[in-house]
């Protein structure tokens, strides 16, 4: 055996040392850290816009909204659009030349306004005049841009040391404080370090749905036991007569990424009794085959596209009588049919063939009902109102279910850091929602806006649940109107964690009638799940709903009377039990296997910031 050279050695022992030497790799709240400090010392104050270019779009975005709505609606109309938007007293505030903060206060709230739910926030002069007033309303704030950096900077190295002391999984309100300085450094312009570092490690989906192969079996699988008709010609002798198709039609899913691939097959036997007319010979036959048909079909968000219909099957014919007077005639007529036979039958077959094609395609092109509204259109026009990015997603299937994972959030947002967790139960349906996911759609739908009780109801009615909640509360003695401040960085609480569902808000201001409250309050409620007798599972509030002043230690005996009416203003949006009504598939559903269907839920998992709930019916 040959010694190894001193080279190798030596390679071989600096390799040693570098492995010993290595650092670990860096955990997330590290990279956090690293990334926030190199971008304390990047900020550039040029890329801060000014208030008078800003201003120049907004009173460009306003002309714009005025030259459509002269084109597109009636004068009342226009001008209801104009109130609503609340665009007069922002010129007013222009005109008059109103102080940074009130300019700014009016441009935000005309953003606001233009950002909901009512059909026609999607038009591009709406969507123009919303981004442009935000803009507005950044500039004025971020005037004094070296002293805006500044404070950036200082921002940015307390959130490095704070991250540098977290040894686990960031809390949510920690995650939410890095989501507000990520909105800051966007609304400044900065393009540094910790906007794309943060994107990259929080870039897991934050949507999953995963629909079993059994529901798609329950909607597609059917007993099939027809007749049709048969009239055909074969050498000159007319067929007339019936087939009997009895057997079943069965759906496979095939994996595949990017569209959903299903195989419809049809296992079945044909059996047929006909007469046979050749001049005055008439014939009555009998026949028995067996019959398999399949179809590929994708669908994808542009449509559903068939394969052809490949069909293999047999049929046996046999002539069971041939009717003249004459026995002569019978005889030559049984010798002809018996020469003929061979390609009697292959002509029967490939006719067999051929119908069964024929049939199984209009079968299957009628089954599969082509949408017949334009639900992207719908869903991007909602988005479009709301403000919101249209989700990055992908639909596919495996050999057990179709799935659909999507990611919602806009250039500052956060998505997941982690994947959701492994699904453990079968179900007719797994829905997995991550925390960041409402934290980017409500959350930021409502994160500083002012909404009264009124509003928050009607935002509510959306829902099923919410409508019931709003009629009870119709039916009820009229509450005294009030109004709350939804927090900048975290209005909405949503956190899935130990197995608890905890859900709440965060406002900065409550005020009802001469009463008002500024301070920071948070209505939160704690759930967790019970299983009933029969397998269905609830979400169970624990205790009270709570009514917590972080930070305050002593109310004034004004403001701590208003804690009553907060919870007694916030009581039907956290009920003793959630999730303890089925959700019913609307009788009007194009698929009739599914139409009037109760789903209720049988699993529940909270963890890491994963929701995890099964539903099966």
């Amino acid at each position: 055996m040959t010694r190894p050279s001193l080279r190798v050695l030596a390679s071989l022992g600096l390799w040693v040392v570098a492995l010993l030497n290595a650092s670990p790799a860096q955990s997330l709240s590290e990279q956090i850290a690293e990334a926030a400090r190199q971008s304390a010392d990047r900020l550039d104050p040029s890329r801060i816009a000014s208030p008078d270019s800003s201003a120049a779009e907004f009173q460009a975005a306003i002309d714009q909204l005025r030259a459509h709505l002269a084109k597109t609606a009636t004068g009342a109309n226009a001008q209801a659009w104009i109130d609503y938007l609340e665009i007069e007293p922002a010129l007013q505030a222009l005109q008059s030349e109103a102080s940074d903060v009130e300019m700014a206060g009016k441009a935000i709230r005309i953003s606001q306004k233009a950002t909901g739910i009512h059909p026609g926030l999607e038009v591009p002069a709406v969507r123009r005049l919303r981004s442009t007033a935000q803009r507005f309303s950044d500039a004025l704030r971020f005037r004094r841009k070296e002293r805006t950096t500044a404070l950036l900077a200082q921002l940015l190295s307390r959130t490095a040391d704070q991250w540098t002391e977290i040894s686990g999984n960031p809390s949510p309100d920690q995650i939410a404080t890095l989501r507000l300085l990520l909105e800051l450094l966007e609304r400044t312009d900065q393009s540094v370090a910790l906007v794309d570092r943060t994107q990259n490690l929080f870039s897991s989906t934050n949507l999953h749905l995963t629909i079993d192969e059994s529901l798609i079996q329950r909607a597609a699988n059917r007993r099939v036991d027809q007749s049709s008709a048969v009239r055909e010609c074969i050498l000159g002798t007319r067929i007339v007569g019936n087939a009997f198709l009895t057997g079943d039609v069965t759906t496979s899913l095939l994996p595949s990424v990017g569209s959903i691939r299903l195989q419809i097959a049809l296992n079945g036997t044909v059996t047929t009794a006909n007469r046979g007319y050749n001049g005055p010979v008439r014939l009555r036959t009998s026949g028995y085959g067996q019959v398999y048909a399949s179809r590929l079909l994708q669908i994808r968000e542009s449509g559903i596209q068939f394969e052809p219909v490949v069909v293999s099957g047999s049929i046996n014919n046999r002539i069971t009588s041939i009717e003249h007077p004459l026995r002569l005639v019978r005889r030559i007529a049984q010798k002809k049919a018996a020469q003929q036979k061979p390609l009697a039958d292959r002509i029967a077959h490939r006719k067999f063939i051929s119908r069964m094609t024929e049939e199984f395609t209009k079968e299957t092109d009628s089954a599969i009902p082509q949408p017949t509204r334009n639900l992207a259109a719908e869903m991007e026009a909602y988005l479009q109102r709301l403000d919101l990015a249209e989700p990055t997603r992908t639909i596919g299937s495996t050999e057990h279910s179709i799935y659909l994972f999507a990611t919602i959030r806009k250039n500052n947002q956060l998505a997941a850091p982690t994947p959701p967790p492994a699904i453990t139960e079968t179900n007719d349906a797994t829905v997995q929602i991550h925390e960041s996911l409402i934290d980017n759609t409500v959350g930021a739908l409502l994160a500083g806006r002012t909404m009264t009780r009124s509003e928050l109801q009607q935002l509510a009615s959306k829902t099923k649940r919410g409508a019931e909640i709003q009629a009870a509360a119709e039916d009820e003695e009229e509450e005294p109107e009030f109004e709350i401040d939804f927090h900048d960085s975290r209005p909405i609480i949503f956190e899935a964690r130990d197995g608890k569902l905890r859900i709440g808000i965060q406002g900065t201001r409550f005020a009802q009638g001469s009463r008002e409250l500024k301070r920071l309050l948070e209505i939160v409620a704690v759930y967790e799940p019970t299983t009933t007798e029969s397998g269905e599972v609830v979400l169970q509030r624990v205790g009270e709903t709570e009514i917590n002043f972080p930070g305050t230690k002593r109310l004034s005996v004004g403001q701590a009377g208003l804690r009553g009416s907060i919870k007694k203003g916030f009581a039907k949006a956290f009920p003793e039990t959630l999730m303890d009504r089925p959700w019913i598939i609307p009788a009007d559903v194009q698929v009739p296997a599914l139409q009037g269907l109760n789903f209720r839920p049988r699993s529940f998992d909270a963890r890491d910031g994963w929701l995890t709930l099964g539903v099966s019916s």
